[in-house]
């Protein structure tokens, strides 16, 4: 049998070497450097199964449809698409449940500070890392190991690490012209923001790259009725370790070498072009 032929986009460092990977950037010889809101560079019933975890809501409703309909373009018929997204249905129920709590109950503050920037941060934020870096690092140097395991169980399974900032030297080797480009565009930009007010800066500038903040959210409903419009059949809600693409599980893409999920708290859609 004919080995498939899968596409893998917005992969970020989520990758296998079995997928066609494409993103923004590429760090990975692995990965095809790749403007996703040009289109695909793919021609039209190409692939026999896509995938994006995390992706789409990095973008608006209309740009995340158009990324779900290029998928539709370059899938062959019957071809699967594989879609994940923070589950906000879980966010929301975790803030109600949290809001509910007894007032006189010690671990509500900091409870209750986590939830909203699990809900609000990367929506909202100016500046790289936003309010939840430190807020993290805070937790991280608490010791407070009940806390910190509840905000790994809200995140990832991998484990958890404070964000440093890498060493200088490290830095430098991993400089490429590519970096070197981007970070020309950022310190243009930033020097654009100083033209603006400071004391107003934050509200019409954002610092944040490209693919850190969120523009939209996703629970079950409007994640099946996306991939509805765009065309898919066959919708389908599954958990981490299970998908209608063959030896998806082998990838280790949603999943870790343990058996454990990638990311917490996320909901998996697969649909299928007919």
């Amino acid at each position: 049998m004919p080995s498939q032929k899968k596409l893998n986009f917005g992969c970020g460092d989520r990758l296998s070497a079995d997928w066609v990977n494409i993103d923004f950037h590429s760090k990975n010889k692995c990965v095809q450097r790749v403007n996703l809101l040009d289109g695909f560079p793919f021609p039209d019933n190409y692939f026999d199964a896509v995938y994006s975890s995390h992706v789409i809501e990095h973008f608006d409703q209309d740009h995340g449809l158009f990324l779900v309909k290029e998928s539709y373009r370059v899938l062959r018929p019957g071809g699967i698409i594989r879609i994940v997204v923070p589950d906000l249905e879980s966010s929301c129920r975790e803030y109600l449940r949290i809001l509910t709590m007894n007032t006189k109950d010690p671990n509500k503050p900091k409870l209750y500070s986590w939830i909203m920037l699990e809900l609000l941060d990367q929506l909202v934020r100016t500046r790289p890392s936003g309010h939840m870096r430190s807020f993290v690092e805070s937790a991280a140097t608490s010791g407070d190991t009940g806390f910190i395991s509840y905000i790994i169980s809200r995140t990832q399974s991998a484990g958890w690490e404070i964000v440093r900032d890498k060493p200088l030297l490290q830095k430098i080797k991993s400089i490429s012209p590519e970096k070197v480009f981007t970070k020309l565009i950022y310190l243009y930009l930033k020097a654009v923001s100083w033209l603006i007010p400071k004391n107003i800066r934050n509200m019409v500038f954002i610092e944040t790259g490209i693919g850190e903040r969120h523009r939209w959210m996703y629970d079950s409903y409007s994640l099946s009725s996306l991939l509805q419009v765009a065309g898919f059949a066959n919708i389908t809600s599954l958990p981490y370790n299970q998908s209608a693409i063959s030896g998806f599980n082998l990838d280790l893409l949603d999943s870790l070498s343990s058996g454990k999920p990638y990311k917490n708290n996320s909901i998996y859609f697969e649909g299928q072009k007919c």
